[in-house]
């Protein structure tokens, strides 16, 4: 089943839409262009250092507007195509040997256990890194025969990173109780030490109150939490349970913000003993009867999709219906939250312009004398509504 109606659309694809530039419902004009200008610099219609049209110019060339043709541009300039110079126009990019780059995933055994996210991000970097001729390395933790320490082995992967002589890594890092969190912190001052440049992926290293001095690409949890609170509030609800995680996550608890932001600004206030944290393995038909008798809800947000299944299926199997009785909500948009039997409301998170912003803050570290300023880069979001919050 589609969406039948979407909250809380980013600026650029509400602007796209005001423009009437979706074509045929389906590929955006400024990703038409953009494939096209693509095509025309790997064909060598445009050889390296060959200055293309102007803005204004391609905009006539494609009917398009100039907004169209600036994002498109930027997209382009984002993958290393492209140089752009105040006054000088804008040149394809002349060859260059390519960086040796890797996504640290310390969290995943293999590839296979990314899971969506982290696997939608590990695609588009390998994209970006394939169009600027980079080597991109996607370290994992590897299947252990012995399940020794997970710090020495979160090191132990951190020295073949070292040892394989990459310039830039995208950590990911992993999700662990307050008594080790530091383990990332760990890693990272073992890289940096090593002089290689690192930027952290979706979440910081360490959690909110604090504050990391890595550049940090992340999606604007918080503002999704409010997003999908704001949404139930709106349905009628009034004693909304968030589902989150017993560990610490940045990006977990700036969901959990934003759901507590909305319950204060609808004078709901929020109430601690609806917060109830688990793990995956947790979330059985003991937790969720327990959740509905003590906490009474006419309303989940679970910290992410998986967890929404989980509690969906054992509630019906409980007999409550998913939407009516209680609204569900999840975060991730996994391709299973729309096939489920009551498809999932959910917030989306954009993987592409994403991976985009990630390649270009590390790029600045690697490339720069004075690197730019460590900082915290937010992404937005998508509430995509579905029938699980009523439709």
């Amino acid at each position: 089943m589609n969406p039948r109606s979407v909250r809380g659309k980013p600026a650029l694809v509400l602007a796209e839409i005001a423009d009437g530039e979706i074509a045929d419902g389906r590929k955006p004009r400024h990703r038409e262009v953009f494939d096209t200008l693509l095509s025309e610099i790997a064909s060598g219609r445009f050889q390296p250092g060959d200055r293309l049209p102007t803005e204004a110019e391609l905009a006539k060339k494609f009917s398009a507007s100039r907004s169209t043709v600036s994002r498109a541009m930027r997209d382009l300039k984002g993958r290393g195509l492209l140089n752009r110079a105040r006054g000088g126009g804008t040149h394809v990019a002349k060859s260059k040997s390519g960086n040796r780059v890797a996504l640290f995933a310390p969290f995943a055994d293999t590839a296979a256990h990314l899971g969506y996210i982290g696997g939608q991000i590990h695609a588009h970097l390998s994209e970006v890194a394939s169009w600027r001729t980079d080597h991109l390395r996607l370290q994992t933790m590897g299947r252990a025969i012995h399940r020794e320490d997970l710090l020495d082995r979160m090191l132990a992967a951190t020295q073949v990173l070292i040892e394989q002589g990459v310039n830039g890594v995208f950590y990911y890092p992993v999700e662990l109780p307050q008594n080790i969190a530091h383990y990332n912190a760990a890693v990272v001052e073992r890289l940096e030490a090593a002089g290689i440049a690192v930027i952290a992926v979706d979440r910081d290293i360490v959690a909110f109150p604090q504050r990391s001095k890595l550049s940090v690409v992340s999606y604007d949890n918080r503002r999704g939490g409010f997003l999908v609170t704001d949404h139930l509030i709106q349905r009628g609800c009034r004693r909304i349970v968030f589902v989150g995680s017993p560990f610490v996550s940045s990006a977990a608890s700036d969901r959990m913000r934003g759901y507590f932001d909305a319950l204060e600004e609808s004078d709901i206030g929020h109430d601690r003993s609806m917060v109830f944290r688990a793990d995956l393995p947790d979330i059985d038909v003991d937790f969720c009867r327990r959740l509905m008798e003590t906490a009474k809800p006419d309303a989940i947000v679970c910290k992410m999709d998986h967890y929404a299944a989980l509690i969906c299926r054992h509630l019906v199997n409980l007999g409550v219906k998913i939407g009516d009785q209680v609204k569900v909500a999840g975060f991730d948009d996994e391709p299973f939250a729309e096939m489920l039997p009551v498809p999932l409301t959910t917030i989306r998170f954009p993987a592409d312009p994403f991976a985009q912003v990630c390649y270009e803050r590390l790029v600045a570290q690697m490339t720069s004398d004075s690197p730019p300023p460590a900082g915290m880069t937010l992404m937005d979001v998508e509430l995509v509504v579905r029938d699980s919050t009523g439709g």
